[in-house]
């Protein structure tokens, strides 16, 4: 049986795919931030090790670590999975630093850091081990208004590049996942973000930015859709180094990589100005 870890299994992505793994006959150890939830999820989720751990936390992380060791022994780890992560929207130039600096810690310092407490494990293991980061198509991407997130998830994509690169040496296999929207709780504890900032310089584009974020929620994809992709990322002697999940690849591929800027940014900018309430979020 290979050890899996999980971040960020409370709930959406990771809960889904948690469940997933174990009737693949993998051995999960997932991790959550919400000590009052661990109860709940034994019972819901059998054959899942749970383990508390706050990516925003250093010591936090250590501790996970050092529980980890513990558990695999001289089994070793076969993967780990940064799938926990955190969405603060708002203008750049009216978010609060200590915001954007938590946002950089959860998404990107938090991740790397289990990876290096966690590397001595996947060594263990040998060549074939696996480190799936799950980033965004706000890292290729940057919408206004999500400037924080994407810059963490930009920064996600540039580390995991560096990563893979380095680990290919070793025989370790680096992925990134890149999800367009999910029907997650993610975007939904941010839709009164407008009543942050309605005092600032873009109150009245923050309105239709939360219109845009319902109807991303309307539309999104279901959270098991990343289960077989992140299988095959697991389990593919090859695996792609990144998988892109979307309802418009080709379109989302026209805005963010074939588009000149100045069009993007137009297309971008007339959305936030039009009345139309039929909007096509990214």
């Amino acid at each position: 049986m290979k050890f899996v870890v999980v971040t960020g299994i409370s709930s959406g992505i990771g809960l889904y795919l948690s469940k997933f793994l174990i009737n693949e006959g993998f051995q999960v150890i997932g991790t959550h931030r919400d000590r009052d939830l661990a109860e709940g999820l034994t019972k819901s989720t059998n054959g899942l090790i749970q383990l508390y751990m706050d990516l925003a936390n250093e010591h936090s992380i250590e501790l996970a670590a050092i529980q980890i060791q513990k558990i695999v022994g001289n089994q070793g780890l076969y993967a780990i999975i940064n799938n926990a992560g955190q969405a603060i929207p708002g203008p750049l130039t009216e978010v609060p630093m200590e915001k954007i600096k938590y946002q950089f810690q959860v998404n990107v310092f938090g991740n790397l850091l289990l990876i290096q407490k966690l590397m001595p494990l996947l060594q263990i293991n040998g060549p074939g081990s696996r480190i799936i980061n799950m980033s965004s198509v706000s890292g290729l991407f940057a919408s206004p208004f999500l400037g924080s997130y994407a810059a963490s998830k930009f920064a996600l994509e540039g580390l995991s590049d560096s990563l893979r690169r380095e680990l290919k040496l070793l025989g370790i296999e680096v992925v990134v996942i890149e999800p367009g929207p999910i029907r997650t709780a993610i975007w939904s504890k941010h839709l009164g973000v407008s009543e942050d900032y309605k005092g600032g310089l873009f109150a009245q584009y923050l309105l239709k930015a939360t219109d845009i974020i319902q109807q991303m929620e309307e539309n999104a994809m279901s959270p098991d859709i990343l289960n077989q992709p992140i299988l095959d990322a697991l389990l593919s002697t090859k695996p792609k180094t990144r998988y892109l999940i979307h309802k418009n690849k080709f379109l989302f591929l026209l805005l963010a990589k074939i588009l000149p800027d100045k069009w993007a940014d137009y297309l971008v900018n007339r959305n936030l100005k039009s009345n139309n309430k039929k909007i096509r979020p990214v």
